[in-house]
């Protein structure tokens, strides 16, 4: 049995997706189980062998893939539960305990120790169950620290001494403007209603919010592949570009409805600031919405959510 991989020409990638995939010459790797790999100089079959610990011995009339993940998420491989806590825990802080996380070598130690194999060791006590590795990372008093500093961590990145705010990811930040103005993003070739963060793949749709806002082709199992940085062109795109602008000028959005609805213009700032931002507005804020007597009250909400999705609170993780 091997993994083979093959280029094949547009035209016959597309007798089988249809207009899905718009790529030429895709690479597509398969498998092809028709007896063992040869050893070329001694002809002998080539069995299969582990970084460490012992080789499972596949079944004759099985998938061997099956096999090797039963190994590589199993106790008898030390590195699988140290990679994944320590992914899991950057997922929620912007670094991990080893960072980078696709850099764990000797040379590269974590910064607590103690902390990554406590993790480690509870994520194999529970039958490598990602949700209550989430579950406990979250309930965690580091978790639970302000972004705020004090004169004793204010120079501090690495020990997780407060919060550091990061930026939602493309596929969050995409979801986040839809869910606040109603208005979901439309994917050519793919259904109605897709999220971002459900896309099959980092090719099959283009989108050039995404793109610009670091979401990865999936060429490469690192994780460098994804950037969080802020640029004048992500500014730029918030402020002018077309897709906050669609979606806030969509006739049949929750900004519509809501001006539509209530007659109270105190209420309609505060539906609006729980649609973007999930926190009901301070008294200072309603009183800075100012609606106009004869005019456009839409425009007035429209203007606001605007303004409140280029807020940092909007766009960080804080």
């Amino acid at each position: 049995m091997a993994i083979t991989r093959c280029s094949l020409s547009k035209e016959f990638i597309r007798s089988f997706t249809g207009d899905l995939m718009q790529v030429p010459a895709e690479e597509i790797v398969y498998l092809k189980d028709d007896g063992e790999v040869q050893n070329p100089r001694t002809g002998m079959d080539v069995h299969p062998k582990v970084p460490v610990g012992q080789a499972p011995e596949p079944s004759k009339d099985g998938d061997r893939r099956v096999a090797f993940v039963n190994w590589l998420a199993s106790k008898d491989n030390p590195y699988f539960a140290e990679a994944m806590a320590n992914r899991t825990w950057s997922y929620f802080f912007g670094r991990g305990i080893i960072d980078p996380v696709d850099d764990i070598r000797g040379s590269n130690p974590p910064s607590n120790p103690e902390l990554l194999e406590a993790l480690k060791e509870d994520f194999i006590q529970g039958a490598f169950d990602v949700r209550r590795l989430m579950r406990n990372v979250c309930l965690s008093r580091t978790y639970q620290l302000s972004v705020n500093k004090n004169k004793w961590n204010e120079d501090d990145e690495v020990n997780f001494s407060h919060a550091i705010p990061r930026r939602l990811s493309a596929e969050q930040m995409l979801d986040a403007i839809a869910i606040a103005t109603g208005d979901r993003p439309k994917f050519k070739g793919l259904p109605a209603g897709l999220r971002p963060v459900e896309l099959p793949d980092g090719i099959v749709a283009g989108n050039d919010f995404l793109s610009l806002f670091g979401r990865p082709k999936r060429q490469s199992a690192c994780e460098c592949e994804r950037t969080s940085n802020v640029t004048l062109a992500h500014a730029l795109n918030l402020i002018n570009g077309t897709t906050i602008s669609e979606c806030l000028s969509a006739p049949a959005n929750r900004l519509a409805k809501i001006v539509e609805a209530e007659k109270d213009d105190k209420k309609v700032v505060e539906d609006i600031y729980i649609s973007v931002l999930s926190r009901p507005p301070t008294d200072p804020e309603i009183e800075a919405v100012v609606f106009p007597a004869a005019g456009s009250r839409l425009e007035v909400a429209q203007d606001l959510a605007w303004a409140l999705m280029n807020s940092p609170a909007f766009l960080f993780n804080r």
